[in-house]
């Protein structure tokens, strides 16, 4: 059988036949990136060679036929998004695992509390009288522990929390920049398979998008003719303008902000 690659499009047909019932199918695939159908698979793995595009495999009373029919490339920019629809899937599964480890810890912190709940009560049992006085001046302690500390514990936690994902979200707004740059270029190309294939990656990226909208992302999209603001704002390039100095003229890249945080400034051409 004549040898294909990965993200290679190849084309089969699949012959069965069973006494005189003969069924034609036909799989298209992009290789490494789609689902193979399991008979596929199967018959590419056991079938006899019958020649260098065909291989042969009875299973039971059933004969089938497996004849390679084509072997393409795909052009440079499918595979692009093809690789960049992998490491966003493969981000996104890494964030829901990251998840769910931190899931596992809170129920293993719920454990050992209620461990911790279970002998208080046996110590209770035993020294009721001098545990009720040490929970009283410990309560006592605490109340006016928290009354101090308490509203700056909550900003603490507050601001620990809201910012939790500023260093995964900084690491995935470039690939994810690119990653839209690429569907908009994609989308200028007269290619119908490659249409396809857009709407699908499209799809995904409003999806990854969304998601990062619900953590507190935003864009922070300047326009021309404000004035540059150094807090969300860089400078790529001043030039000569008859408008009033630091006016934006030209918008290189958009940026982004974490909540009230600039994470990524935008990139803008002001006026000197």
């Amino acid at each position: 059988m004549v040898n294909f690659n990965k993200f290679d499009k190849v084309s089969f047909e699949v012959v069965e036949k069973n006494n005189y019932d003969i069924k034609k199918t036909k799989y298209y695939y992009i290789w490494g990136y789609d689902e193979v159908d399991q008979k596929v698979l199967e018959i590419l793995k056991d079938g006899k060679d019958i020649s260098d595009n065909e291989k042969t495999l009875k299973i039971k009373k059933t004969l089938y036929t497996l004849k390679l029919l084509s072997v393409k490339k795909i052009d440079s920019k499918t595979k692009e998004l093809i690789e960049i629809n992998e490491f966003l899937k493969s981000e996104l599964g890494k964030t829901n695992l990251k998840n769910q480890d931190q899931n596992e810890l809170i129920k293993k912190y719920q454990s050992e509390l209620e461990d911790l709940k279970v002998k208080s009560l046996i110590e209770t049992n035993k020294f009721k009288e001098e545990v009720i006085a040490i929970q009283k001046k410990a309560q006592d302690a605490i109340n006016e522990h928290k009354q101090k500390n308490n509203d700056h514990q909550e900003i603490q936690i507050a601001e620990a929390r809201k910012y939790a994902l500023q260093s995964f979200i900084e690491n995935l707004i470039q690939p994810l920049n690119n990653f839209e740059k690429a569907i908009i270029a994609a989308e200028k190309i007269d290619n119908d398979v490659l249409k396809n294939f857009i709407i699908g990656f499209n799809m995904l990226y409003k999806q990854v998008e969304n998601v990062l909208f619900d953590f507190g992302l935003t864009k922070i999209i300047p326009k021309i003719g404000e004035m540059f603001d150094p807090n969300i704002h860089q400078v790529y390039e001043l030039a000569s303008s008859d408008l009033e100095k630091d006016t934006i003229l030209e918008v290189k890249n958009i940026g982004y902000k974490l909540h009230d945080r600039a994470i990524k400034p935008a990139l803008v051409v002001v006026s000197k």
